[in-house]
C-alpha cells in the first residue's frame, strides 16, 4: 500500500518519508495549480497524511493572508475533492496542541480553545477532515502534536537554544523561560505516526511525552550538569503558561514506546 503525504518541504514530513517504506510527498502548491500528479494513484488502495500548513517560521506573517489561507486550509480542501472518490484506506491529519489553548493538561476529549489565527486554522482542518472521512466512512485520525524539536527543525526554542550556544549569540527568552511545555522529538512522533496508520477507531491522539519542561529549567541543566550557560535576553509577552498533553491513550496503544530524553538530545546536540 502506497502512503501519499502532503507538505513536501516540512521538516516533519522529509523525516516520516525516510522512514515509512512505499511513500511518496507532494507540494500542495503543485495540486492546487492543477498539476494532475495524484491520478496515477486513483486505481490503488492508498494511506494519506496531511501535513500541510503555512510554514511554521512564518506562522505570525500575514503579509500575504490569500497564501496563507491556501497553504493552511485550501490546499487540504482541494486534494480532498481530488480525492473523494479514491479508494482510501486511511487519513492522518497532523495537527498540533496549539487548538488545545489555555489548558494545563490536555486530553483529547477536552473542549478547545485556539487563540490563534493558526490554531483557529488547524481546528478547521480538523473538522474538514472529520466530516469528509465520516461521511464516506472512511478510517482517520487527527494527531495533535506538542512541541516539536529535533530534524532539520530550524523553528523550535530547542533548536535556538542550541544554535545560540554554537554562534555563541543570545537566545530571547520569554517571560524568563517560565512557560512549561511538553517537548517531543521528531523521532518519536514518526514513530507515532506510521503506527497511528495501522490504527482503527482513533479518531483523536495526543502526541506527546506528557512530561513538564521548562525553558529555564533546560538552561539550568545545561549550566549545572555540562557547565553550558546560555546568554539570554528576558522579553515579557502574553503566553500560554503551562500545555502538557495527556498521552495516556497513546501509551495505551503503543505500550512500548519510549520517549527520547530532551536532556540526552541537547548534550548529544552541544557535543558535549
Amino acid at each position: 500500500m502506497t502512503t501519499l503525504i502532503f507538505g513536501k518541504d516540512s521538516n516533519l514530513s522529509r523525516r516520516i518519508l525516510s522512514k515509512l517504506e512505499n511513500s511518496v510527498s507532494f507540494s500542495t502548491r503543485e495540486i492546487v495549480s492543477g498539476d494532475a500528479i495524484l491520478e496515477k494513484y486513483n486505481k490503488t488502495k492508498i494511506n494519506l497524511i496531511f501535513n500541510n500548513f503555512q510554514t511554521s517560521t512564518k506562522l505570525n506573517d500575514l503579509s500575504s493572508p490569500k497564501s496563507y489561507i491556501e497553504q493552511s486550509i485550501y490546499s487540504t480542501s482541494v486534494i480532498l475533492e481530488l480525492i473523494r472518490n479514491y479508494n482510501i484506506n486511511k487519513i492522518v491529519y497532523i495537527s498540533s496542541s496549539s487548538v488545545y489553548g489555555n489548558n494545563k493538561l490536555c486530553n483529547e476529549g477536552d473542549r478547545l480553545h485556539p487563540g490563534s489565527l493558526h490554531a483557529s486554522l488547524k481546528v478547521a482542518n480538523e473538522e474538514l477532515i472529520s466530516m469528509f472521512c465520516l461521511s464516506r466512512d472512511i478510517n482517520y485520525t487527527i494527531a495533535r502534536v506538542f512541541n516539536m524539536y529535533g530534524g532539520e527543525d530550524k523553528f523550535s526554542v530547542i533548536h535556538k537554544i542550541i544554535n545560540a550556544h554554537k554562534e555563541s549569540g543570545r537566545l530571547e527568552l520569554i517571560n524568563n523561560g517560565s512557560g512549561i511545555r511538553d517537548f517531543i522529538h521528531i523521532d518519536d512522533v514518526v514513530r507515532a505516526v506510521i503506527n497511528i496508520l495501522e490504527v482503527k477507531d482513533t479518531k483523536i491522539i495526543n502526541i506527546g511525552t506528557g512530561a513538564k519542561k521548562s525553558i529555564r529549567s533546560i538552561l539550568d541543566f545545561l549550566e549545572s550538569s555540562k557547565g553550558i550557560r546560555i546568554d539570554t535576553n528576558n522579553v515579557n509577552k502574553s503566553e500560554i503558561p503551562i500545555s502538557i498533553a495527556d498521552n495516556r491513550l497513546l501509551e495505551e496503544l503503543f505500550k512500548e514506546i519510549k520517549f527520547i530524553r530532551i536532556e540526552d538530545y541537547m548534550v548529544k546536540e552541544l557535543g558535549e
